[in-house]
């Protein structure tokens, strides 16, 4: 963006009335926009590519299970190699790691494109190559979680770590529709050449921006080093389980849209809307809950509550608006829950062990999907669709009653504060 553009952003991003920065706000430093137009391109094309593996395996194979398997597949790297990308994180240049990531998922996506193009996609080829994009995605994922509180100034960190579930989010709502459409129109060849075509953006984005100076930890940090940190700070494990739980609960709109679409009569369309409906109220809370709150717990229960009942209706809806509703509300309370909780869990790192943490921040959030993906695939191919959506929404409420019951021992604690002071 040019500098006028920049003005006119910070132009339109006021401080809300209450004198917390606007939902905007880190838009209006340049690093920072830089970085998150190339993070919406990479997410776009990365839930274009989702859709259209998904169905592209769907078709192969006629079988939900192998559905998740490729699911499985496109995340099963991050439990695996997370905690390395972390621990590299806090010692090596983190730019210059995540620019490495971009390049090589382009050539990983790039042959998945040619081989679709040509006829030659099987579907355990396409498996193995959804395996080999993820690889490059559990490096990613600590690193850019990392690097990205360099490029935004303390007080906008909480509302740029909101945009960045936005960024996802939004393109969770858009990439499916438009990778179904694609698919629908043009091919599934096309949706992986979009694809390979947004990982260079980011890395074009990469080299425009200019980060803080990034403090490195000793070159003998660990993974290890941040379980302890983890372990010594029990808020911090707490919020990795309410991350994990919301992954765990957004993954039936992805697993089980293909089979649910096949079901109501619709295309390949319909599962794009089916997704893009929980990834729509993932964006419209992005900007109606905001990222901050005095009793941070209690509204993270709430909002987890939002999450169950997404999921309820999402499982036991018999029309289609019903289950695009219930996406929609789940969608709601999982991105407004995540993203609070995530925001807490940077804010309470320092710059140095960040990498680390945000490396357990990985394998909660993303290193639970394959895991999920996986067991919803079973289940709905075993037992039943709803009892595989159902399931989901288990961590969910048991993450819920955890904030609540976090919220009252820091009620308890404000109480005996106060009453030492007087």
């Amino acid at each position: 963006m040019t500098d006028r553009a920049g003005r006119a952003v910070q132009q339109g991003r006021r401080d809300r009335p209450d004198g917390q920065p606007g939902p905007f706000a880190p838009l209006a430093e340049r690093n920072y926009r830089w970085f998150f137009v190339g993070n919406l391109s990479s997410n776009l094309g990365t839930f274009c590519q989702t859709i259209a593996q998904s169905l592209l395996v769907y078709d192969l194979s006629g079988s939900t299970l192998l559905v998740g398997v490729v699911n499985f597949a496109q995340y099963a790297a991050v439990p695996l190699l997370a905690p390395a990308a972390g621990s590299l994180a806090d010692r090596r240049d983190r730019r210059r790691l995540l620019f490495g990531t971009q390049l090589a998922a382009f050539a990983v996506t790039l042959v998945l494109t040619l081989l679709s193009a040509t006829g030659n996609a099987t579907t355990w080829l396409v498996i193995g190559l959804a395996g080999l994009i993820g690889v490059t995605g559990a490096f990613q994922f600590p690193v850019s979680r990392a690097f990205a509180p360099l490029l935004i100034s303390e007080r906008n960190l909480g509302r740029a770590i909101n945009l960045d579930s936005v960024s996802v989010n939004l393109a969770r709502a858009l990439g499916p529709v438009a990778g179904a459409v694609i698919v629908a129109q043009l091919g599934v060849s096309w949706a992986f050449g979009i694809n390979a075509v947004s990982y260079l953006v980011l890395a074009v984005a990469l080299t425009r921006v200019r980060p803080r100076p990034q403090q490195r930890h000793a070159a003998t940090s660990s993974f290890v080093d941040g379980l302890r940190i983890v372990r010594n700070r029990p808020v911090l494990a707490a919020l990795l389980f309410i991350i994990a739980a919301c992954a765990i609960g957004a993954d039936p709109p992805s697993t089980l849209g293909p089979e649910l679409a096949h079901r109501f009569g619709g295309g390949d369309a319909l599962a794009g809307i089916i997704l893009g409906g929980f990834g729509a109220g993932g964006v419209v809370g992005a900007f109606v809950a905001g990222a901050e709150s005095d009793r941070h717990h209690r509204k993270v229960g709430r909002l987890l509550a939002l999450l169950v009942g997404g999921l309820v209706l999402f499982a036991l809806a018999d029309h289609v608006a019903l289950t695009v509703l219930g996406a929609f509300i789940a969608g709601f309370g999982y991105l407004t829950s995540q993203t609070r909780s995530s925001a807490l869990l940077v804010r309470s790192t320092a710059d140095h062990e960040r990498g680390r943490i945000m490396a357990l921040w990985s394998i909660a959030f993303i290193g639970t999907r394959p895991i999920a993906s996986l067991v919803d695939g079973f289940v709905a191919d075993w037992v039943s669709l709803r009892a595989a959506a159902l399931l989901r929404a288990v961590p969910a409420v048991g993450a819920c009653l955890l904030s609540y019951s976090m919220d009252r021992r820091a009620g308890r604690a404000g109480d005996g504060q106060a009453a030492t002071r007087s």
